[in-house]
Parts: C-alpha cells; sequence; structure tokens
C-alpha cells in the first residue's frame, strides 16, 4: 500500500505543480482551488489496478507463489506483485512497459527470486492482467519479428564495416533487447574486470537496416568506450569488442 501512496503523491504534487503554473490573469479571476484528496486519488489509483480489491491481490499472490513454486513467504510474494503490478499499468500508460522495464523494477530487491522461465512467466502474467500492456506487448513482438526478419544468424553482420562493437556502422547482434543487458553483463575487460554500462539512446547507422542502440561503458565510473548493438538478430554474438571480452 505504502508503494501506491508514494505514487499517488508524486501524482499529486504534479497536478499541484500544473495548476499553479497558470497565468497571472486565471490567478486573479479564478479562486483558489482546494487541496488535492490524496486518499481519494489512492482509492482511484488502487481501483484502476486491482478492480476487484483484496480478491486481485489474492489471486495476484497465489499465482506468484506457484510461479516461484513457494520458495518466497506470502507477504514478500504480495509486496512483488502489487509493485510489480503498480509498475505494469503505470509504464503502460506511457507505452513502456516490457521486460526490460520489469527486470530493471525487480533488481534492486527481488530479481534474485527469479529464473529466466519464472520471470517470463511473472511478465505474462502481469501483461495477461493490464489490456494496454498486453497490447503494448503483442506490439512489440510483431516489431521484433518484423525487425528480425532481415537480421543475421552470425557473430558478425555480414554488410558490417568498421571496429566490430565500437563502431556503429559494425554493431554486435544480438536476438533482443533483454539479451543486450544479457551481453553486456558478460562483458569484461581483458584483465578481467567488471563493468558498469548506460543507455544512450536508440540510432541508425546507413549500412544496417534495423535500429541500433548506444551504450557507454565504465570501468569504476570512468568511461572506456561507447559500444553499439543491434537487438533485432537471429542470434547474440559470441564475440566481443576489441580489448574485451565475454565470460559465461
Amino acid at each position: 500500500m505504502e508503494i501506491l501512496i508514494g505514487i499517488v503523491v508524486v501524482i499529486g504534487i504534479v497536478i499541484f505543480i500544473s495548476r499553479n503554473s497558470k497565468s497571472n490573469t486565471q490567478k486573479e479571476t479564478q479562486k483558489t482551488e482546494p487541496d488535492i484528496d490524496i486518499k481519494k486519488l489512492v482509492r482511484e489509483m488502487f481501483q484502476q489496478v486491482f478492480p476487484n480489491g483484496q480478491k486481485d491481490i489474492q489471486e495476484g499472490t497465489n499465482a506468484l507463489l506457484n510461479i516461484l513454486n513457494h520458495s518466497v513467504d506470502r507477504k514478500t510474494a504480495e509486496d512483488i506483485f502489487v509493485k510489480s503490478s503498480v509498475i505494469c499499468h503505470g509504464a503502460s500508460i506511457k507505452q513502456e512497459f516490457n521486460k526490460e522495464r520489469l527486470k530493471t523494477h525487480l533488481a534492486p530487491y527481488a530479481l534474485h527470486y527469479f529464473n529466466n522461465v519464472s520471470f517470463n512467466e511473472f511478465y505474462n502474467y502481469l501483461i495477461s492482467r493490464n489490456s494496454k500492456a498486453l497490447l503494448l506487448n503483442e506490439f512489440f513482438n510483431r516489431f521484433n519479428e518484423e525487425q528480425s526478419r532481415s537480421g543475421t544468424d552470425q557473430d558478425e553482420m555480414p554488410q558490417g564495416y568498421g571496429e566490430f562493437g565500437l563502431d556503429i556502422t559494425n554493431p554486435i547482434p544480438v536476438r533482443s533487447v533483454p539479451d543486450s543487458y544479457n551481453y553486456l553483463k558478460r562483458l569484461r575487460t581483458a584483465f578481467d574486470d567488471k563493468l558498469t554500462y548506460d543507455r544512450i539512446g536508440s540510432m541508425n547507422a546507413p549500412n544496417i537496416e534495423q535500429i541500433i542502440d548506444a551504450y557507454n561503458l565504465y570501468l569504476d565510473n570512468k568511461k572506456i568506450a561507447t559500444i553499439y548493438i543491434c537487438p533485432y538478430n537471429k542470434k547474440t554474438s559470441s564475440k566481443a569488442p576489441k580489448g574485451l571480452k565475454l565470460v559465461s
């Protein structure tokens, strides 16, 4: 319940700022609007995410317990389900809910409870409860399928040129956006140092049909390279850029 209150407080602040950013003329001609009813907003948000109230929460908690083979207690499962459902709902409104978004949400506190199979099952269960997320997921699946039709099943893209992974014209081929992050997590320096990364954004190269994502790589918070990954292929490359290596 705390997560819902926190989210609605943010919404309330945004609304408050928006209302108070009106022109001076409007302020002079209109009466001061009443304070935001936080409890009412909480109820409205709760109703949207869980239209059947506690029944929905109980069913979702039971579903997650089964997905995780009861490896966590009920309270933990309920906490994960409620928070993830709120994230699913909020991100779907912005058309931003996908496996990457869910993984980012779970990573700080619950991702270690999941393996690939249970994570996919939980993701599918969440979107099955949310019509906007379901439509968005179908769109991404169609988009990925369309993009990957012309993708390669080789370690390098045949039309690529330049330094592998380090030039946008020769991006690293992987099978999907989640596979991009798996690839990045496996990257090490030649001396086996673990790296961190952040995403710059999506872009295009003149010789590559698909979209390319760029990431900055850091060693001890110092940027050491920018690498380019194309996540719409039939295979995830087993090759690393020059000066780096992949671990299992």
